[in-house]
């Protein structure tokens, strides 16, 4: 088989972002299912949603993704109904579980889980309470698991068909790669359509070469059953266009709803007894290795602006080794806060004066980045210093919503950090700007495209 052109872009070393070429498929075109098969459209009584069948979206998580709930809600809200089979939590029953969720292997009736697939799970998890993730010790154990126990193209396919098979749709939804291979099952089996929703360049993580390749093979071979395909920028999109040779793969953003802007308190201020003239520097989110958070923290210690406080809010597998910088001799400048409810985060977001994502390109994954935190700080309206990544910047540049840096190091972290601050003026009007953007840059806007693309499925 003939291998596929790869873009030219590469900032990257071999080393560290290894670009095996993946397979050409064909183009995407349209399922051959017949018509009888796809849901119904149209609109009911005065205008309201008429029912248009069932979707299943199928995704590897145990804590739901925004991005996966905001489409299920967009969705139902356009007469769908919406399941979503996830992984097993670790602690079954613990907090309030959203009613469309259906997990694997727990609940009345359900199929068990695949013995030895059960087992590789269970230790996986086991593992992860005690390990940070992304950390040396945790790569290897699943690159261990890769290679001698279980593979990439079985292991979750496994795991979820017995489920996945148990519940018939008229659309599956691959929420990521190791769901695209299930997905393919199900809508063979159900004569269905599947939408694969690629949240990121998931083969290009900071896996060993071994691993990349396996998982470019897996896309390889089952992207071209897909009826559609979503990802959440536009430069993850090329890729994937060019890689599959894919007639088109729709961008949807990340972004958050649109709402009533946050009035900015000063919860920050009270929480940690800062001084009225502080300025708060927020980063939110996971704290797992491989996001640069360790450096952050450290160049605090070399900003000159002494009335700037970094707020680190979150909770993950590095937080003791953070708490562990802060105690030497950093407590005055970096405050560490517990994560929040999700449904409470943007209030705490928009207390801060701006937000940051040092993240650095240390695979092409990451080179090609959108997190969440970027639009979580636009809903909130503050500005956001960023590293120079291209769609970050296209966002936060065409925008104007702050400034983009080279964070590569403590040192220079500290001199983005001092530059940004420098000029009330300019903070002020980035401000302002983050206020405008967010009437844009919202999931009003990216839920009508998903309804769209679901629309053109029949």
């Amino acid at each position: 088989m003939r291998r596929a052109r790869r873009s030219t872009r590469r900032p990257l070393s071999a080393r560290d972002c290894t670009a095996t070429a993946a397979v050409r498929r064909p183009s995407l075109t349209r399922s051959c299912v017949p018509e009888a098969s796809a849901p119904a459209l149209g609109r009911g009584p005065l205008g309201a949603p008429q029912r248009r069948g069932a979707v299943v979206m199928l995704t590897q998580d145990r804590q739901i993704d925004r991005r996966i709930l905001l489409e299920a809600d967009s969705l139902e809200a356009m007469g769908w109904t919406v399941r979503i089979i996830a992984m097993p939590l670790d602690q079954p029953g613990a907090g309030t579980e959203d009613p469309r969720v259906i997990r694997i292997g727990q609940g009345p009736g359900g199929p068990a889980l695949p013995r030895k697939e059960g087992v590789v799970l269970a230790i996986y998890r086991a593992a992860r309470a005690r390990l940070p993730m992304n950390s040396g010790p945790m790569r290897l154990l699943k690159r261990l698991a890769w290679r001698y126990v279980v593979r990439q193209d079985s292991f979750f396919l496994r795991l979820f068909e017995p489920t996945v098979l148990a519940h018939p749709a008229d659309v599956y939804v691959a929420h990521d790669l190791p769901m695209l291979p299930v997905g393919v099952r199900a809508k063979q089996r159900h004569a269905a359509r599947l939408v694969y929703d690629s949240h990121e360049l998931y083969a290009e993580q900071e896996f060993s070469a071994r691993e990349q390749h396996a998982w470019k093979r897996v896309e390889a071979s089952n992207i071209g059953e897909a009826d559609a395909v979503i990802t959440v920028n536009p430069s993850i999109a090329r890729e994937l266009e060019q890689r599959y040779r894919l007639s088109r793969v729709h961008v949807l953003y990340n972004a958050e709803k649109a709402r009533e802007a946050a009035v900015g308190d000063k919860r920050f201020h009270q929480v940690f007894g800062l001084p009225a003239q502080a300025r708060v520097l927020l980063f939110q989110g996971g704290l797992s290795a491989g996001r640069h958070i360790e450096a952050l923290v450290r160049a605090m210690r070399r900003v000159r602006s002494s009335h700037v406080h970094l707020v680190v809010l979150g909770d993950g597998g590095i937080k003791p080794q953070l708490e562990r910088i802060v105690a030497t001799g950093l407590s005055a400048r970096v405050h560490l806060h517990d994560a929040v409810p999700q449904s409470e985060l943007l209030a705490w977001s928009a207390a801060a004066d701006a937000g940051i994502i040092p993240y650095q390109a240390t695979c092409l994954n990451n080179y090609y980045c959108t997190p969440n935190k970027l639009f979580e700080f636009i809903a909130a309206g503050i500005p956001v210093l960023a590293s120079d990544l291209p769609e970050i910047r296209a966002i936060v540049e065409g925008h104007g919503i702050g400034r983009v840096a080279d964070m590569a190091d403590e040192e220079r972290i500290a001199v983005a950090i001092d530059a940004f601050f420098s000029d009330p003026g300019a903070l002020r009007q980035w401000q302002l700007a983050a206020t405008r953007a967010r009437e844009v840059v919202n999931w009003d806007v990216e839920g009508r495209k998903l309804v769209e693309i679901f629309k053109a499925l029949s």
